[in-house]
């Protein structure tokens, strides 16, 4: 349509894509703080031109435009960066796993340290020291029974602590079982009302960032980016099904936060094994230099290692010569069959543990702090194209005010026009 009332339409199309825009930049303003949400544009093209070109049309050289319009709302988003993000967090939320299970080991070891097992073997062995020098003296028999009394505690209370720290990793399993569970959930509702808008040729932005927002999560908790995880995170959505450890295990590595507890139970078993070992190592090798049952190992017993109740009843009971006490002084430096290594000594074994954690657990702070940084990194590139900068909305908010003035403005002239002609021609 030409003519005033064309030029009409032209400025009405334009003071509607205008408040289209100051609608999305208000929107973006509101949700600047709102965590996972992608800034927006109203994409706009110019709108079909009059007349079409022909032999018939009544234009001359040249065609009128008709305005413009708002052909969609867009996410400003870089797809790479979900990518990477993705391709990371998973490497992350598995060694995160690994380091707060690790330094929660160290300090249950405690070492070094006056109450350490180090401490307690060195204060152990030294009392048959004293003891030698005097087999029948009654103050030397106790501290001996009380310094075996510690040592045993010491190391009991230290497994029954891994225990606790593996049953926790067994809780965190499950937890994450759960949580995996109900973002999948998320996405299954997700999916039907994304669907649901696109179905009538409109983007939705919002819904699509909820979704962004659930993956970022769940790329936590495993590697989403695997295939085989794809596919069983696909046919959970469409059967309605949950996800069981048994899924995750049938698959493999699948990293993430969850594998890191799977990992670390075995991890933290393992350790708790060597404690038994190093137990039996102490109370046969302390038994059979003694000929008596002084120490009593129970691997499922609580606690796994104690004193015999005579000697604790009455440390008089105690009866050894200055030989032998001398020979369970010297026998700290005896090697001996412990565990699986043939020919190690009490203390070499002992250490041997504590430096194997030591070592793996500053090499997992290392990778979390390492990991960290690059998921970091990544995070704050997504930010810088997807996040909200108030400068740069406010000026786009002036910009479309003018926009929507000056289309106003025409609509203003052509009624001033429109007056002259109606009025004009009563006149």
């Amino acid at each position: 349509m030409s003519g005033l009332l064309g030029s009409l339409q032209t400025a009405k199309s334009g003071m509607s894509v205008s408040q289209t825009s100051i609608q999305t930049t208000s929107h973006n303003i509101n949700n600047m703080n709102t965590p996972g949400y992608s800034r927006q544009r109203v994409q706009q093209s110019a709108r079909s031109a009059y007349s079409y070109p022909g032999y018939n049309s009544s234009m001359g050289a040249g065609q009128l435009g008709t305005g413009v319009e708002a052909t969609d709302i867009i996410r400003i988003r870089n797809t790479f960066f979900d990518f990477q993000f993705r391709n990371e967090s998973h490497n992350y939320g598995k060694i995160s796993t690994k380091s707060e299970y690790y330094t929660n080991m160290e300090t249950i070891f405690n070492e070094p340290s006056d109450t350490s097992i180090s401490s307690s073997l060195s204060n152990f062995f030294s009392s048959w020291n004293e003891i030698s020098k005097n087999p029948n003296d009654s103050g030397s028999k106790n501290t001996v029974v009380q310094n075996a009394k510690y040592l045993a505690t010491n190391i009991s209370n230290l497994k029954n602590k891994l225990e606790k720290l593996s049953s926790q990793a067994n809780d965190k399993i499950n937890k994450n079982l759960n949580e995996i569970n109900d973002m999948v959930d998320q996405l299954r509702g997700l999916n039907k009302n994304i669907r649901i808008v696109e179905g009538s040729g409109k983007t939705p932005n919002d819904l699509l960032d909820e979704k962004d927002k659930v993956l970022d999560k769940l790329s936590y908790k495993f590697n989403i980016e695997d295939n085989n995880v794809k596919n069983l995170i696909e046919k959970k959505i469409n059967d309605g099904t949950s996800i069981t450890l048994e899924d995750i295990k049938a698959i493999g590595d699948v990293s993430g936060e969850i594998q890191g507890s799977i990992d670390m139970v075995d991890k933290i078993n393992e350790y708790t094994s060597s404690i038994d070992d190093l137990s039996e190592g102490i109370a046969n090798g302390i038994n059979d230099v003694l000929g008596i049952n002084f120490f009593e190992f129970d691997k499922k017993g609580s606690p796994s290692l104690k004193v015999n109740d005579d000697y604790l009843t009455d440390s008089n009971k105690l009866s050894v010569s200055s030989k032998v006490a001398g020979e369970i002084f010297r026998f700290k430096d005896k090697k001996m069959k412990i565990g699986n290594e043939p020919e190690i000594t009490i203390d070499k074994f002992y250490n041997n543990i504590v430096q194997k954690l030591g070592n793996e657990a500053q090499e997992v702070i290392r990778n979390e702090k390492n990991q960290n940084k690059i998921i970091n990194e990544i995070e704050n590139s997504r930010a810088n194209v997807s996040g909200v900068l108030l400068d740069e909305e406010m000026v786009n908010l002036v910009q479309f005010q003018h926009a929507y003035n000056a289309s106003a403005k025409v609509i203003s002239t052509i009624d001033s026009l429109l007056d002259v002609v109606i009025n004009g021609l009563k006149r």
